[in-house]
């Protein structure tokens, strides 16, 4: 019976403490929640503590606590809080969270092979909470299709910024259309490639009537502006 008795005391004892350890987290992840929607506006997100920090597992009175770092790219930020110690005395500590907050990822539904375009039907979407930067996924459907994959994929990828490109819509040596451009005159030619091209690059070409090269940025329809 003795026995019987310290086991249910001691899971009483564990029980209790991880209650209350829950609670204090609870509170802390709820006041940087309420600090970060003041700072951003309201969104749809989720504050939770990066780690556990053994000052929330003794029996602590929370007093204040402040963003002292503002999240990072990654959703990193940290936190100052002051607490009564279970001796009385007020301290301080700093407590690092992550911010997780809900976004629509596109996956793929089946292999696809490196170099190939994605379409569509090649695609799936989710939401959930992720504490990446949201840089490195895709906001939306055509900001995924027609681009082409870095790597082969399997079923379930998560598409990113880091495993698509922009397809190349210029070849080395291709005939293309120059357009020179400024504020006041707009004037197109023809040119030739002196080197591949994606969307939105950089490449070198030669302008056919005045033999001259120049450097402009390749479109979407295959032709390059040149700004002067």
């Amino acid at each position: 019976m003795k026995i019987l008795l310290i086991v249910v005391s001691l899971v009483l004892f564990f029980l209790s403490n991880g209650a209350c350890f829950g609670q204090q987290t609870a509170v802390v992840e709820k006041r940087l929640t309420s600090l970060l929607e003041e700072a951003y506006g309201p969104r749809d997100m989720q504050v939770k503590l990066d780690g556990i920090p053994p000052l929330l597992k003794q029996h602590i009175k929370v007093r204040s606590i402040n963003v002292y770092t503002m999240p990072e790219v990654g959703g990193k930020g940290l936190a100052f809080m002051e607490f009564e110690g279970e001796d009385g005395k007020l301290r301080a500590s700093y407590i690092p969270f992550r911010v997780y907050e809900k976004k629509k990822l596109f996956y793929t539904k089946r292999v696809l092979p490196k170099g190939s375009p994605i379409s569509a039907d090649d695609l799936g979407s989710k939401e959930t909470y992720t504490s990446e930067s949201e840089l490195i996924y895709p906001k939306d459907l055509q900001d995924v299709v027609g681009k082409v994959l870095k790597r082969d994929v399997a079923p379930g990828t998560v598409v990113t910024t880091l495993i698509i490109d922009s397809p190349q819509v210029i070849h080395r040596g291709e005939m293309i259309t120059i357009v020179g451009e400024n504020t006041q005159l707009l004037v197109k030619t023809k040119g030739k490639a002196e080197e591949p091209g994606r969307v939105g690059e950089r490449i070198r070409v030669k302008n056919l009537s005045s033999d001259r090269e120049v450097v402009g940025r390749v479109t979407s329809n295959g032709t390059v502006i040149v700004e002067f």
